[in-house]
């Protein structure tokens, strides 16, 4: 739920229950004031009628049809019944409930003053059907009932608006701070005007952005200044090897181990120009050097670099290719290279010895390469593998880099990479975008 729906429903609940209790005390006073008029009004007609009362000689005036009246004469400490109309309610109630009985009726009671009658008083009762007031009262309830949904409805569309207005400014720092999508970008976010919260939201990002574009520029000084430190020692051990490999007194067996080393120096030299290509801000440009390449004599040229791996491991590989003719895949081969030898190499390493490495090359609407490889874990992360670090088993070899590189290395050749293990295998399939 976005903060302007919170906002507009706590704002909401909080007027819906402001208002229903003030309605509430309102409607309750109001049906007073509707009760002490009809009563009021009833007291009006029995005092008219007390007025014509007589006692000697017994004068009474007759209540209409609806009405009922009592007349007592008290006199000397006695009470006399002068008069009761049929159907005179025995118990009446001032309440504003509805009653049992489908007729209710309300009474007044009026009596004459002192002096009025030198021997005694007389009390009336008029007891008046109060069915219209319980009508007036009902529409009183139903029009405050509608008046407050209505209102509630108005606060509803008028809180969402002002929600909108007043986030806006928000909405404004939000846009801004998604056009800066470069770590290195030198842009900040503009301040609002005004010195409130929001301002000090605006100053809090522009600085934290300072402080990862400072981070940035570190990282790619660290970066830079390994690349420097470790190209030497690498380029010294390559030319000592090519140098011995040269030399006519080195004895075969020698020159098949040192073309072995040879080939992991230069393997080791084009990891750390890719890693440090990788470990660029996304915003620098990754150079692709674009080449039609046969992808199962890549597959194949790989799997030879590992033959050595493999032996260590105690495992076999076996390739099973498709060549169609005219088929060659155009893509950056250096690159892709990478992403083979860590998906064969991970799959060298992690296998159950004495097990077979399985790679299929196939050829549809677009290259297919998996890999598979059995293993002694039933299962486990596959998404996890793609993170850096990230290792499955930490007792084997490595970094947690490879799948991570390949992943990334995937991307930029426009590929996709799956990972799949279930039912004790492992499986990688590399899928490269259709040749144009």
């Amino acid at each position: 739920m976005s903060l302007r729906s919170r906002i507009v429903l706590a704002v909401t609940a909080v007027f819906a229950g402001v208002s229903l209790l003030s309605g509430w005390l309102m409607l309750n006073r109001a049906e007073r004031s509707l009760e002490t008029a009809f009563d009021r009004a009833a007291r009006t007609r029995a005092e008219w009628l007390l007025s014509l009362v007589s006692v000697d000689p017994v004068v009474l005036p007759l209540p209409t049809d609806q009405e009922r009246m009592q007349v007592l004469y008290r006199t000397y400490g006695h009470t006399r019944e002068l008069f009761r109309s049929p159907g005179f309610p025995n118990h009446m109630s001032k309440s504003r409930h509805k009653p049992a009985h489908p007729f209710s009726y309300r009474a007044v009671t009026a009596q004459t003053f002192t002096g009025q009658l030198p021997d005694g008083e007389v009390m009336l009762t008029l007891a008046v059907p109060d069915a219209s007031l319980r009508q007036d009262i009902r529409q009183l309830r139903w029009l405050s009932g509608l008046g407050w949904l209505v209102s509630l409805v108005v606060a509803f569309a008028a809180g969402y608006g002002a929600a909108g207005w007043l986030l806006r400014p928000l909405q404004a720092i939000v846009d801004q701070a998604n056009t800066i999508s470069k770590a290195a970008d030198s842009s900040r976010i503009t301040l609002p005007k005004s010195r409130d919260e929001l301002y000090q939201l605006t100053d809090t990002l522009n600085r934290m952005l300072a402080r990862i574009r400072e981070n940035v520029d570190l990282q790619q000084n660290f970066f830079g200044a390994a690349a420097h430190e470790l190209r030497t020692p690498l380029t010294v051990m390559k030319t000592g090897i090519e140098v011995t490999l040269n030399n006519a007194q080195t004895d075969p067996g020698t020159k098949s181990f040192l073309t072995g080393q040879l080939d992991e120096v230069s393997r080791l030299a084009r990891l750390l120009d890719e890693f440090l290509t990788l470990s660029r801000p996304d915003d620098a440009t990754q150079p692709l050097n674009l080449a039609e390449v046969s992808l199962p004599a890549l597959v194949n040229n790989c799997v030879k670099q590992l033959a050595t791996v493999a032996a260590d491991y105690e495992v076999t590989t076996h390739l099973d290719a498709d060549e169609p003719a005219g088929e060659p895949v155009l893509t950056d081969a250096v690159k892709l290279e990478h992403i083979l030898l860590n998906l064969i190499e991970n799959a060298i390493k992690y296998a159950v010895p004495d097990s077979v490495i399985r790679i299929q090359v196939r050829h549809s609407d677009r290259w297919h390469i998996r890999v598979q490889n059995q293993t002694v874990r039933e299962s486990g992360p596959t998404l996890d593998l793609m993170q850096p670090f990230f290792r499955a088993d930490l007792f084997k070899e490595g970094h947690g880099l490879g799948l991570w590189i390949s992943h990334r290395l995937t991307t930029l050749l426009s590929g996709q990479l799956h990972l799949d293990w279930q039912a004790f295998t492992f499986t990688s399939e590399l899928s490269l975008p259709p040749s144009r």
